[in-house]
């Protein structure tokens, strides 16, 4: 049936709720429409909010028939914003070189450390914002969702202003933001070279220096250390992570370790004790015991001469090199730690068994004393004691091997499906080992992985796996 042949105001309400649409049919003979009947009838549809009433009028007034016009608009809910910080130290570090675009790795302009000075704001506090609510066009309430404001920042080293919406620093040192707490510490920063000079360096925290590290020179750390020049022979130990932005030249006597990860530019002639992950572009002639995994990144990155042990697997452009160096690269667990696994745990098992052994004793002698008198009770039995004695004893050794078994563990965990990776060449002279199993390179290769099966070690070609 046409608008034509229907009588009154026709009313659609969108799908969503939230317009309404009005047409009016040509009166017949002319008697037009009432408006106050019109929005009875508007109303009776179900049309209670966001009324345009003089649309309305306008269409009856000028006779507007047979025309669909919006006459009601719901308003959306306008959603509210939580409360919130702005920090304004970074946050977010690469753990990993830029690649440049000749293919190099630029360490140089790596930082995992951030600093600021005493006085310094390093976070503004913006407060929730409350939403307002909407409706459609039936008059339902549309209710926004409820905004929350956080509580302030804990921590230590800064302050809160008196509105509570601004903290500041009260020291100058790095900033880290760790478990949702901020944290300043002390940093030891040094614009200088170092050398025998200057003294060595033995800090509770954080260590920068900004230019080189002298032969002789021994650095000490309990956080990290962040080199921008060359490092000479010298000896650095850190908790945390190392970055060495210039590279080190060793002199087969500089020594590196670290709890942490090392990122070095170049490391030549050094021995290198890094818990963690080595990122470099170069490895000459260093021994290196590795307990993650071994990058060494970059279009000259390579691996020539030296041992190096990389627990969780090995990836590098180039490993050897066409006067072929003897280079050793092993990945996975060694033998050793399999044997010494087995034993501990015969050794867990064992004292496990001997404690519970004396806590009986000492639970029959303590059944045998409750039964007699006060007075026929001895002061101190020796059996007892002796027994506590060994208690103690073999609680210790407890302790120990369940310790070492627990850092063995995770060696072999980490050791699973290790693997060596070659993107580019890998030369004759080159020894790769995974786990117990060993293979002597003889011919070049090119873009290889060595994958232990079983008791082999094979080269496959990358594109093949």
């Amino acid at each position: 049936m046409s608008d034509q042949n229907q009588k009154g105001p026709q009313i659609r309400i969108s799908f969503d709720s939230m317009e309404a649409f009005m047409s009016l049919p040509v009166p017949e003979e002319e008697e037009g429409y009432n408006f106050d009947d019109v929005m009875a009838v508007v109303k009776q549809k179900g049309v209670r909010a966001g009324i345009d009433e003089e649309l309305i009028k306008h269409m009856i007034d000028n006779k507007i028939y047979l025309q669909e016009r919006r006459i009601a608009v719901g308003e959306e809910c306008v959603e509210g914003k939580d409360g919130y910080f702005e920090f304004l130290f970074n946050r977010d570090f690469s753990r990993a070189p830029k690649i440049l675009p000749d293919g190099t790795a630029d360490y140089y302009s790596m930082n995992t450390i951030a600093t600021v000075a005493e006085g310094d704001e390093i976070a503004i506090y913006h407060h929730a914002v409350e939403g307002k609510n909407g409706f459609n066009v039936g008059g339902v309430p549309q209710t926004c969702k409820r905004v929350r404001d956080l509580p302030p920042l804990l921590g230590k080293g800064f302050t809160r202003s008196e509105d509570g919406d601004h903290y500041t620093a009260d020291i100058a040192g790095k900033i880290e933001y760790v478990q949702d707490r901020v944290m300043i510490s002390p940093v030891y920063e040094i614009q200088s070279d170092i050398g025998v000079q200057t003294g060595n360096i033995d800090f509770n925290g954080d260590v920068i220096i900004h230019g080189m590290v002298r032969t002789g020179t021994s650095i000490k750390a309990t956080g990290s250390v962040s080199i921008d020049g060359i490092v000479e022979n010298a000896s650095i130990t850190a908790g945390k992570d190392i970055i060495l932005k210039s590279g080190l030249m060793g002199n087969s006597q500089a020594v590196v370790k670290t709890k942490g990860n090392l990122f070095a530019k170049f490391i030549e002639y050094a021995t290198l004790d890094i818990k963690g992950t080595i990122n470099a572009e170069v490895l000459l002639n260093c021994d290196v015991v590795c307990g993650e995994k071994l990058i060494i990144t970059g279009s000259r990155g390579s691996v020539v001469g030296g041992t190096v042990r990389a627990i969780g697997g090995v990836e590098a452009n180039q490993i050897g090199n066409e006067m072929e160096t003897k280079t050793m690269v092993a990945v996975g667990a060694e033998v050793e730690v399999y044997r010494r696994m087995k034993v501990l745990e015969h050794k867990v098992k064992s004292t496990e068994q001997a404690i519970e052994s004396i806590n009986n004793q000492i639970a029959e002698i303590d059944k045998k004393e409750a039964a007699k008198s006060v007075v026929e009770r001895p002061k101190s039995d020796p059996r007892k004691v002796a027994l506590l004695r060994m208690k103690v004893k073999e609680a210790t050794n407890l302790s120990q091997d369940q310790e070492e078994a627990s850092e063995l563990g995770e060696i072999i965990k980490r050791a699973e499906g290790a693997q060596i990776v070659v993107y580019g060449s890998v030369y004759p002279g080159t020894t790769a080992r995974i786990d117990d199993i060993v293979v002597n390179v003889k011919d070049p290769q090119q873009s290889i992985k060595f994958v232990k099966e079983g008791d082999h070690v094979h080269m496959v070609r990358n594109e093949d796996l």
